[in-house]
Parts: C-alpha cells; sequence; structure tokens
C-alpha cells in the first residue's frame, strides 16, 4: 500500500475517522498500533514477525540496560526523560500487560550492559545484513577468490527484501544505543514503543524518527483543534503532486535511457540524467511530504528530511538538506563516535577526512547492496572533504563570498547530477560509460530521448523556487475555509488529470 492508491486514501480515511473518535488516549494508540500493522501486512503478512521481533529485541534490551549499575549511582541523563516514559495511564488497561517492571531490580555491571547493547546489534545488524546484503556479499567474496585463482561457488538465495528494513533497524538501534548512552531513559510501555516502531506514516520509507522526538508526543493527549489541517492538507497534495505527476511521469524516460546508455546521444544523456535527479527528488522528498502531512492530520509531528537541497551552494550544504534524518542519524552514531576515539588535541585533517569518506561510504552501502552505491558514497566523501580543504584556504577572502553563493548552486546542482550517475547506473561499467557523455558530451549512440521534455525543466524550477519562498503557503494560510475548499478541489482535479498513467513504486522502498 503506497500512499499515492486510492486505497490508502480510503484506508486513511477510516483511520482518521475512528482516531478522532475516539477519546481516550491510550485506546487512539492502540488504534494507531493495529493500523500500522495491517499498513506494514498489505506489503507482505510474513515480514509483520520481523518487524515484531525487531520491537522486542529493542525494548527488552532497553528494560535491561535501565536496571540500576552495580556500585555506581545513575547518572542523570542528558536528555530527561521521566515524562517520556512515565505515562500515567500505564498501569491501566492494555498497557498494563507490558509494564516490565519485574526487568528493572536486578543490578547490573558495565561488562553485562555491553553485552545486552551486543545483543541489539547483533540481531538488528544481522538481520539487516542477511536480507539486505547476503547476495552481494557473497556474491563480492567469490568474485574475490576467483581473481585469487581460487575458484569457489557460493550460493546465493532468493530473498525478498523485507519493506522499510533499513529504516525502522536504524530507528530502534537509536534506541537501544542512545538508553546505553544514558542519554534517553527506556520505555516501560511496550505498547508505546511497538507504536514508535511501527508508526504507519513514516514506517517503510521514513523519516528516520528518533525516540525523544517521537515518544513524549505519545503522552499528550491530541485535540482536533489544535491540528493545522491546512498545511498539512496542502504538505499531503504537494507530496502528491512530486510523487504521481512528476516523478512518475519522469520514470518511463530514465529507465529508457539506463536499460541502454549506449545507444543514446549526449544531449539525450544530459535530458536523463537531470531527469533523475528531479525523479529522485521528487519520489523521495514527495513520501516525506505525504508522511509528514499524514502524521501532522493525526496529532503527530515528524522530523524534517528535506530542506530544498538542490538550492545548496556547497556539497557540505547539500548533505545536510538531502535526507536530514538519516545523515544526522549517521553523523551521530558513525561521525561523532569514530571522532572520539582521539582527544581533541590530536584530531588530523587527515583523520577527520578519513571519518568524512567513513560516513558517505557507509550511507553508499546502506542505499543499495551493489559497487556503484558505495562508488557514490566515496565520491561524495572525496567531495565532502575537498569542499572542506577548499573552504578552509578562501576563507580569508572575504570577498570572494558573493561570487561563490552565486555560482555555488549551479556547480554543485552539476556534481550532484555527475554523482547520481553511479546512483542509479545498473552496474559500474554501465555508470563509467555514461560518465563520460555526461562530463565529456561524447557518446557513439544516435538515438534521443523525449527531448521536448527539457522544456518542463523551467517551469519545474520555477515551482521548486515558489515553493522555497513559501508563495502558496502563505496565500492559502489567509484564504477562507470556503476559498481553500474551493481551490483545493481544483488543485486535485489538476492532480488527477496530471497523474501518469502507470503508477511507480516509490524508488526508496527498495533501501
Amino acid at each position: 500500500m503506497v500512499f499515492t492508491e486510492f486505497r490508502f486514501l480510503w484506508f486513511f480515511l477510516v483511520v482518521f475517522c475512528v482516531y478522532w473518535g475516539l477519546q481516550n488516549n491510550n485506546h487512539r494508540k492502540f488504534w494507531l498500533l493495529v493500523c500500522s500493522y495491517i499498513f506494514y501486512g498489505a506489503w507482505d503478512w510474513r515480514f509483520l514477525f520481523l518487524l515484531l521481533l525487531s520491537t522486542v529485541v529493542d525494548y527488552v534490551v532497553g528494560l535491561m540496560l535501565s536496571r540500576p549499575k552495580v556500585n555506581s549511582s545513575a547518572t542523570k541523563p542528558e536528555i530527561t526523560a521521566s515524562e517520556v516514559i512515565e505515562n500515567p495511564d500505564s498501569k491501566q488497561g492494555w498497557s498494563s500487560l507490558f509494564s516490565g517492571n519485574i526487568l528493572l531490580n536486578k543490578p547490573i555491571d558495565q561488562n553485562q550492559r555491553r553485552v545486552w547493547l551486543l545483543v541489539s546489534l547483533v540481531i538488528n545488524l544481522g538481520l539487516l545484513g542477511f536480507f539486505k546484503y547476503y547476495n552481494f556479499f557473497t556474491d563480492s567474496a567469490s568474485h574475490l577468490l576467483a581473481f585469487l585463482g581460487l575458484p569457489v561457488s557460493i550460493k546465493t538465495l532468493e530473498i525478498i527484501l523485507p519493506a522499510g528494513i533499513s529504516f525502522y533497524t536504524f530507528q530502534t538501534l537509536s534506541y537501544s544505543i542512545d538508553v546505553y548512552l544514558g542519554t534517553l531513559k527506556p520505555v516501560k510501555n511496550f505498547g508505546d514503543f511497538a507504536l514508535f516502531v511501527t508508526f504507519f506514516p513514516q514506517l517503510v520509507a521514513g523519516p528516520i524518527v528518533r525516540a525523544s522526538d517521537f515518544l513524549p508526543q505519545l503522552l499528550n493527549t491530541k485535540t482536533l483543534n489544535k491540528v493545522d489541517f491546512r498545511g498539512s492538507l496542502i504538505l499531503f497534495m504537494v507530496g502528491y503532486f512530486k510523487k504521481a505527476c512528476i516523478s512518475d511521469n519522469l520514470s518511463p524516460l530514465v529507465e529508457q535511457y539506463f536499460a541502454n546508455p549506449e545507444s543514446y546521444t549526449a544531449l539525450s544523456c544530459w535530458v536523463a540524467v537531470i531527469s533523475f535527479v528531479i525523479q529522485i527528488y521528487c519520489d523521495f522528498s514527495g513520501y516525506s511530504d505525504m508522511a509528514i502531512a499524514s502524521a501532522g492530520l493525526l496529532g503527530y509531528k515528524l522530523t524534517l528530511n528535506f530542506n530544498f537541497p538542490y538550492l545548496a551552494d556547497n556539497i557540505t550544504d547539500l548533505w545536510q538538506r538531502w535526507h536530514i534524518s538519516l545523515y544526522s542519524w549517521l553523523r551521530d552514531y558513525i561521525y561523532f563516535p569514530l571522532m572520539k576515539m582521539r582527544p581533541k588535541n590530536q584530531r588530523t585533517e587527515l583523520f577527520r577526512s578519513r571519518n568524512i569518506l567513513i560516513l558517505m561510504l557507509v550511507s553508499g552501502l546502506w542505499h543499495g547492496a551493489a559497487w556503484h552505491f558505495v562508488t557514490w558514497g566515496g565520491l561524495n566523501g572525496i567531495a565532502l572533504i575537498v569542499h572542506r580543504q577548499w573552504s578552509s584556504w578562501i576563507a580569508p577572502y572575504k570577498v570572494l563570498l558573493p561570487i561563490r553563493k552565486t555560482l555555488g548552486i549551479p556547480l554543485t546542482f552539476y556534481w550532484f547530477c555527475a554523482s547520481a550517475i553511479f546512483f542509479r547506473s545498473n552496474d559500474i561499467n554501465s555508470a563509467v560509460q555514461i560518465e563520460k557523455a555526461f562530463l565529456f558530451f561524447h557518446s557513439s549512440g544516435y538515438e534521443n530521448v523525449n527531448l521536448q521534455l527539457a522544456w518542463f525543466f523551467i517551469p519545474l524550477a520555477i515551482l521548486h523556487w515558489s515553493a522555497y519562498k513559501g508563495w502558496l503557503t502563505h496565500w492559502t494560510e489567509k484564504i477562507p475555509n470556503w476559498s481553500f475548499a474551493a481551490f483545493y478541489g481544483v488543485l486535485s482535479a489538476i492532480i488527477l488529470r496530471l497523474m501518469a498513467v502507470n503508477p511507480q513504486p516509490f524508488v526508496y522502498f527498495q533501501f
């Protein structure tokens, strides 16, 4: 079930009406939990057991880590989370079954704490590694052994990738790590924790939600008059337009070119590559918009996931605007721990550069189990390192700042397009061939894709700029209700007319 399907609109309508019809906060949460499992089960009900296993493991790990430390006083967490875990209604109704108080009395030493954290890491990353990376690593190992003169055939498996496993694995891992570090107290209410993991608007493609952001929202009884209906409805419609009208309509052209790039001209290469970066942005940011809007209509707030990355004026700024929830996760749980491995006075520039490169290589591998994804991550890691050095060199020359900002946006977009070729290509060899056509404007092919589509880049750029300025949002906030309803109806009719004939699955579902 995807957000652009009509059955989701009916599903959400039922969820919405029953949710706001219930008065008790626990009943509302239980209803959302049931609906979240139904939503996920619509993909493949068998993977519900996998989702439940991950939920139970990290719930138990959190409780074990919360036990009093041996011969030490409890340290006050940086995030005081008593209001996060102490639900005044937790001893009533369905939540009393999972209070977990029996598990919290026995003291625990530091070695035991490490073991419990290791349990979470091994099980979560083990499941992710098996379902997503088993064939990649076995195939790579076979090729390496053959290269070394040891032709050994390692059997690959027909494995179906569970929807959203990369997202909810990172989400539950961050919870266990935060509890281990003492920056977050554990959740005693299993129902609350399960809803944090399975909340359907963001379950299969993010944004990746932190427990410290989401769990406090479960304690407050939501009121209908505090919901920003106009803002949420407009955001959902914007996301729907991005996905159904832009991304899905660009998808056939992109597929056509990347399936057989050697047959097309260099101009077709440019049109296809730019179409792809527009497609993937509209696809993923459109999903995030609809996820945030759906949660908003239920009274919940999800983190911003995109902040107009194609208007960034340097590569560092771009990665602070693109898939924000993922790259903040990688920063907090990979880059910062790597930096803390040395004292501040021993952190050389080479050490920092190494850690940046590791972060982006992990990002590439997270996006896909293939070497062209890893190459894409590595290229962007190198770009971040180069930009860091360049910025330090020209920092004293303030007079160059306006020029840097003026030229920075098109140059950053150009780099993103060039690196995205590795992201989209079917393999390394195909990516290298496309790079030659894109960078040097030379190709041996003679066929053309639909070049007239390039004229649509101009109105899309104007729409993007108007969204950045917030012109539509500001206008819809001021008009009366009847005008807003009429405008929304007209906008819906236009979008339905412009929708792609063949809807496409969300690109990030494969990650």
